[in-house]
């Protein structure tokens, strides 16, 4: 099941508005479970920061949703916070960036405590769990059609 049209795909935008040159670029696109039941997609907004959004579908229905965002904190630092329905908002620092990964980290939260993205090629994984990387749920994603 395709939730979203592919035409959401745009460039990533540096802070300077320059395409290509933002640190997390490579997870801008649309991004789906391969049966469909799940779709995360990320955008680059023109102030340098990403903004997203992830469904899953259950029954032909909304089952979770979750408004996302990556912004520069006040130091620098990458902030991504996520909305998720029926939830109060819950912000994650990267500790962690590299060419095709990032680690987003809140110890005081209570579950998750890490957040963390890898890309593959097509596919990416986001991968939840607690601090010392117990209870772990990845979700395996690949480039939307």
């Amino acid at each position: 099941m395709r939730i979203l049209p592919a035409l959401l795909l745009l460039p990533a935008l540096s802070l300077a508005g320059e395409p290509g040159e933002h640190l997390l670029d490579w997870l801008v696109g649309c991004w789906m479970a391969p049966d469909g039941s799940a779709q995360e997609v990320w955008v680059a907004d023109s102030d340098g920061g990403l903004s997203g959004f992830s469904v899953s579908i259950a029954d032909n229905k909304v089952s979770f949703y979750e408004t996302l965002t990556i912004r520069s904190g006040q130091d620098g630092t990458l902030v991504y916070t996520a909305h998720p329905s029926g939830q109060a908002s819950t912000s994650f620092t990267a500790t962690e960036i590299k060419e095709n990964s990032a680690l987003f980290v809140n110890s005081d939260h209570d579950y998750p405590q890490q957040i963390r993205y890898t890309r593959v090629t097509d596919s990416l994984q986001a991968t939840i769990s607690l601090l010392d990387g117990s209870r772990p749920v990845s979700f395996d994603k690949v480039a939307c059609e």
